[in-house]
């Protein structure tokens, strides 16, 4: 973690640098809640540059980035002004600009109570994934990359098993069964679910939750979904706080089933090794 300062000696931010599969790395630049000014734009830019070092260090073959440009609550120049240095420094290292990325946060408990819950439908039976499975968890890589066949938040080049490796070793991590789950239907998969709780606060996103093809348009998104808050309580979680993006109908049509408007705004951006 590089801690970002304001003129004044403030601690204002931060940048931090983490996995994301097994080819793709992120650096993600946070601003401090209640906190005015702006960073030092040198001291900024060396930071990126050491975040961007760090991660080619590590073997990344792509580095993502997101450039905060709204967020609920705090001043509009302030956010422009932090996102401009941020989006020039992107810009100049060679970073390409994709699609915007809208996020979604609230506590679980409002979530789950919200008019639109769902019940997931009988036809729909969730089971755990043995992560000490070297089968098992090959079998699910490929249910993941099935289900993002379509997926416009997904690359066709993400790492599938990188990417799940990448959650059950994190150490900060709640360990359950339930943070890896296969919806099947019928006897066959239907539907995916990996899911984080942050042991430390109760922080907590479905890391990714997708339909297999033959399987969509019977609304086992939303099912989904509610299956992946309820389990994301069960597991001690107390804050949601997840996204997609901002072109993404389908996953838009989901969040709106929890009544929120997005509370921030984010563009997203790739280097390529």
């Amino acid at each position: 973690m590089y801690e970002l300062t304001c003129e004044n000696g403030i601690h204002c931010g931060g940048i931090n640098v983490f996995q994301e599969d097994g080819q793709a790395w992120a650096i993600a630049v946070s601003w401090k809640k209640g906190i005015d000014g702006s960073p030092d734009e040198r001291a900024f830019l060396e930071a990126m540059e050491s975040s961007v070092k760090e991660c080619r260090e590590k073997g990344a073959l792509y580095i993502d980035s997101r450039v905060i440009t709204a967020t609920e609550g705090v001043d509009e120049v302030l956010t422009t002004t932090r996102a401009t240095l941020h989006r020039d420094y992107l810009s100049s290292r060679g970073f390409k600009r994709g699609e915007d990325r809208v996020e979604y946060r609230m506590d679980l408990a409002d979530a789950l109570a919200a008019p639109r819950a769902m019940k997931t439908p009988p036809e729909l039976v969730w089971n755990c994934v043995e992560t000490d499975s070297e089968s098992d968890l090959a079998r699910t890589a490929g249910l993941f990359h099935l289900a993002r066949e379509g997926d416009p938040a997904s690359h066709a080049d993400d790492d599938a098993m990188g990417f799940l490796r990448a959650l059950i070793e994190d150490e900060d991590a709640v360990q359950v069964p339930e943070r890896l789950q296969i919806g099947m239907c019928g006897g066959e998969p239907a539907a995916v679910l990996a899911l984080m709780v942050d042991a430390s606060n109760g922080w907590s996103t479905i890391y990714y939750l997708g339909v297999l093809p033959n399987f969509r348009g019977r609304g086992f998104g939303a099912a989904a979904m509610f299956q992946g808050l309820r389990s994301l309580k069960a597991m001690g979680g107390r804050i949601y706080h997840d996204g997609t993006g901002a072109g993404n109908a389908a996953a838009r049509a989901l969040f709106a089933h929890l009544g929120r408007a997005p509370f921030r705004v984010m563009e997203e951006w790739r280097l390529e090794n």
